[in-house]
């Protein structure tokens, strides 16, 4: 065995003045670790040094962490005295230094060390954006609720950028168990920056994302209008469940994901990256109806449970100003493909779109014929195959690469790994994080 003191490494940042908590250990004393597992974080905090001049970065976000994971596999040890429990883990007192240790790993053997950075512990920045600042709750690693969070390795240059839009099946996969990105950054050595916009309240099924990316600040004025004047005339006093729906609705309303561009803190110092290199969608979010504004015609879709999530004043206002709009398969290859061209001449991002689980292996459809035409409209399968075939003649000739869900899924069993066609199991989502980490890949110049 060779014991490797660990180090934190370097972090700047410019004109600021950067101060941990101590460390929250998420690993157990002497148990074995791989490379690139995040075993430790600490939360971070910017002071500026002086009268600061423009705004200051991460002023959206607020809360930053830095998680900590060993370049090399082995048997961890701890320093106790850098865990002091209690605010004094949550709050930053102690001054970012480069070489101070937190503990030891035994590597099997001695590893290569030519750059003399084995001991020097890989940094993972996390942080996001709250739904709202009420939501500040700090029990874990990114713990609450946020409408954007994000990580990036610290090391390695301008990371790529990957942005995911999508439902259960994409976040899932991307964001990982405990929403933390771990399982990604472990299985992903390269520079990276991870993005998820979740799906709460407003699904980002394409005609939404195109309506954001196409909003006028002057459109978005209108709709907030109408939002309260709407909430007025129901004959219904809004509930607090009401007021919650309603703003959480126009925060994501009011920004266009695909455009966004992020602060970045490594060890070179702050710098500022975006829009995303690569677009992450899910085939599974586009429903066969969605909601349009009869007045305005801005497109809505929610899934089941958030809907129910809205008071009845936000019920009776969705009854009375939007519509139903069905929606072939045609009219879903055309949202597609305005979507995709949008994005190709907005940013000239990748977009990688998870496709559909088609078949579970329960089906038990002995004939067809008493089913009216079309059976996509009345089977969920026969509508996957369609929506999958769909996608693939969209993607002929654009800037798409299909993450193959259908194929995975039927090659480890879907009705053991993706029982109900959305949500995955850990063996699942472990292909479909490497297909997409592949598909990123591809933007990278060859070394």
């Amino acid at each position: 065995m060779t014991s490797i003191p660990l180090r934190l490494g370097p972090l700047k940042a410019e004109g600021y003045t950067i101060r941990r908590s101590g460390v929250r250990w998420l690993a157990e004393p002497g148990q074995m670790c791989a490379a690139n597992q995040v075993v430790a974080y600490f939360n971070l905090e910017l002071g500026a040094e002086g009268a600061a001049s423009g705004p200051a970065p991460f002023a959206e976000e607020r809360e930053l962490f830095v998680a900590c994971a060993p370049r090399v596999a082995g048997r961890l040890t701890f320093d106790a005295a850098e865990a002091p429990g209690g605010y004094l883990s949550i709050f930053g007192f102690n001054r970012w230094n480069a070489d101070t240790v937190i503990g030891s790993i035994d590597a099997e053997s001695p590893p290569d060390d030519a750059d003399g950075i084995v001991g020097e512990l890989r940094l993972l920045l996390l942080t996001g954006r709250r739904m709202t600042q009420l939501a500040d709750v700090r029990s874990g690693l990114l713990s609450g609720w946020y409408g954007r969070k994000r990580a990036w390795w610290s090391d390695g240059g301008t990371p790529l950028t990957l942005l995911s839009l999508g439902i259960c099946d994409v976040i899932g996969a991307v964001a990982g168990e405990d929403a933390a990105f771990l399982e990604m950054f472990r299985s992903e050595p390269a520079a990276s920056q991870i993005v998820v916009v979740p799906d709460h309240p407003v699904a980002p099924v394409a005609p939404v994302l195109l309506d954001q990316l196409e909003r006028s600040p002057a459109q978005y004025r209108a709709m907030c209008a109408d939002v309260q004047l709407g909430l007025s005339r129901t004959g219904t006093t809004p509930t607090a469940e009401d007021w919650m729906f309603a703003g959480s609705m126009l925060a994501m309303l009011e920004r266009n994901p695909i455009r966004e561009t992020y602060d970045l803190l490594s060890g070179s110092g702050l710098t500022r990256s975006g829009p995303a290199d690569a677009v992450l969608l899910s085939l599974s979010a586009e429903p066969p109806a969605i909601l349009q504004h009869k007045k305005l015609g801005y497109r809505l879709h929610f899934l089941p449970h958030f809907h129910n999530a809205a008071g009845p004043a936000v019920r009776k206002w969705l009854a009375d100003a939007f519509e139903p709009i069905a929606r072939t398969i045609d009219d879903i290859k055309t949202d597609y493909e305005r979507l995709l061209d949008t994005i190709e001449a907005t940013t000239g991002a990748l977009v990688i779109v998870l496709n559909r689980m088609s078949t579970s292996g329960d089906e038990n459809v002995s004939s067809y014929q008493p089913f009216d035409a079309p059976l996509s409209a009345t089977l969920a399968n026969i509508a996957s195959k369609e929506l999958n075939v769909m996608l693939d003649d969209v993607a002929d000739g654009r800037n798409v690469a299909i993450v193959d869900l259908d194929a995975m899924a039927a090659d480890i069993g879907g009705a053991e790994h993706v029982p109900d066609g959305v949500h995955q199991s850990g063996a699942m989502q472990e292909l479909v994080r490497a297909e997409i980490l592949h598909a990123l890949d591809g933007l990278r110049p060859e070394r």
